[in-house]
This record gives C-alpha cells, structure tokens and sequence, in this order.
C-alpha cells in the first residue's frame, strides 16, 4: 500500500507546473486531495485529468495575496475531509527584472503570495496539526533561495525568507509529530517564466530557453514525492545546476562571480561540460 493511500493533500498552486503534476502522482498513489489556485476554470481542468477517480479532488480557489482571507480558506479546506494530513505549499509567482527598475509594489506582491501567503496557511493549520499530533508542512522553494542572482532580487527575497521561517518552525515543533520539508528545485521543465512579471507589473510572457529543455517535471515530481515520503528536511531536485549549491556552501565568493553576468547562459554552458566529463 502506498505510503499516501488515503491521506488527504492539500496543495497549493495546482493549475499548472510542478503543482499540476503533483496533483496527478499523488491521485495515482491513492491520495485525497484539495487543490487550490487562483483560476478555478484550470483547477477544474486538473480534476477531471487525475489519473486515479477522475474529478474527485476538492477545488478551492485562493489567492495568496489576499492574507485576511486565508484564516478562512484554512477553515474551509478542513471541512471537506475533515482532516489534513499534508500541506503543500507550492504557489507562487517569478519576477525577470532588475531591482532598480522594480517598483516597490512588485516586491511587496512577491513577498505576500510567495512568503506570507504560505505562512498564513502554516499558522492556521498548526493549532490542528498539534491538536492531531501529526501533519506534514511541505515548501516548495527554489536555488533562489539559497543565493542571489541578477533579474530575480524579488523573487529571491521571499524564497530566502522561507528558510528562515521554516528552519525555525521545525526547531520549535520538534518531537511534536509535525514535519516540514523544504524542496529545492533547480531548473525545472515549466512555464514558470512564462507568467512571471516585469518590474513594472508586466507579463513576462515566454518561456526562457534554460526551461524547454530542462529537468523534466514528471520525474521531478516523483523524486520530491520520494524525498516527502522521507520526510527529508531539506532536499534539492534538478539537474546538474546543483553544483551551485556545494559552490554556494564552500565559496560563495566564486560563486557570485559565475552568476554575474547572463546566469542562465554560464549555467547552461557548465552543464555541457558536466556531461563532457561524465
């Protein structure tokens, strides 16, 4: 029997991505889900495409930006099942520009979804979990979150935050049967790009070359669900642009000077040479 077999999911950003696909492996593996976004019409469409009981997920639309709502949507997405085993935090939202052209608008929208849209759903599921002496909190974050690179300061404020919060979180909850995983994706085949903005508000609008051909999402997915089923405290899932993160540990001095300039280019360059040499 599945290790999900009957455990009820709530995750959020489910439209589309590494969400999306999490919806459809956990169906297969037996799970019972609620699945959140902002578009109801692409939550919709998940539904009826789960692999396992076609349309038997619970919908509920949310927008993280609107923090006085969420206390609500937590009482809600308990009420369907009546329980919550695992919360995956996954929403969020990507920036493509400069910090000096960034108006200050734009950060504060990136740190309310990406930051404290998912704090607001911890702290309101915590009182249950404890009062359940179980849960499992998982948060989707990103290399970003680990070190800074050009176009992206308000996307990476938020995900260094996570860190922050959630390190602390476990350390207090310990030996209280709450676990909180933090997965790292690298570059990950998605769209994310796509529907990330411009320093200004604007929609991003495509897809940059680093993410068509990049780690495939079905088995990132897989792998992230593996590192949950661990409960793994941190884990890092992509390709080999996760050398950054031993750069980063051992010499962050180096690092910034790899990323300086056209980051995405220098990643993809290094990954070539990784393959040379294997």
């Amino acid at each position: 029997m599945s290790h999900f077999q009957n455990k009820i999911i709530w995750i959020t950003g489910a439209s589309s991505g590494i969400g999306e696909e999490m919806c459809y492996q956990f169906s297969a593996l037996g799970a019972k889900l609620i699945i959140s976004a902002r578009n109801e019409g692409k939550l919709k469409r998940v539904n009826a495409q789960l692999p396992r009981n076609p349309g038997s997920a619970k919908v509920l639309p949310l927008d993280l930006e609107k923090l006085s709502e969420l206390p609500d949507k937590v009482h809600e997405a308990i009420s369907y099942l009546g329980k919550i085993d695992f919360l995956i935090n996954n929403a969020g939202m990507a920036v493509r520009d400069f910090a000096k052209n960034t108006e200050l608008e734009i950060d504060q929208k990136l740190m309310n979804i990406n930051y404290f849209g998912s704090v607001a759903l911890t702290k309101g599921l915590l009182p249950y979990f404890e009062s359940q002496k179980s849960g499992h909190i998982v948060v989707i974050s990103s290399l970003s979150g680990k070190y800074g690179v050009p176009k992206l300061a308000a996307y990476a404020a938020p995900k260094h935050a996570l860190h922050g919060f959630y390190d602390s979180l476990r350390n207090e909850i310990v030996d209280s049967g709450i676990y909180i995983s933090v997965i790292i994706p690298g570059i990950i085949q998605t769209e994310i790009t796509a529907h990330a903005v411009l320093g200004k508000g604007e929609n991003y609008g495509k897809v940059e070359t680093a993410f068509l051909k990049a780690y495939p999402v079905e088995k990132a997915v897989k792998k992230m669900i593996g590192a949950i089923q661990k409960r793994s405290e941190e884990y890092y899932v992509g390709g080999s642009e996760g050398i950054t993160l031993w750069i980063n540990r051992f010499s962050p001095w180096l690092l910034r000077r790899i990323i300086r300039n056209h980051p995405l280019k220098k990643i993809r360059s290094f990954k070539k040479k990784m393959k040379f040499w294997n």
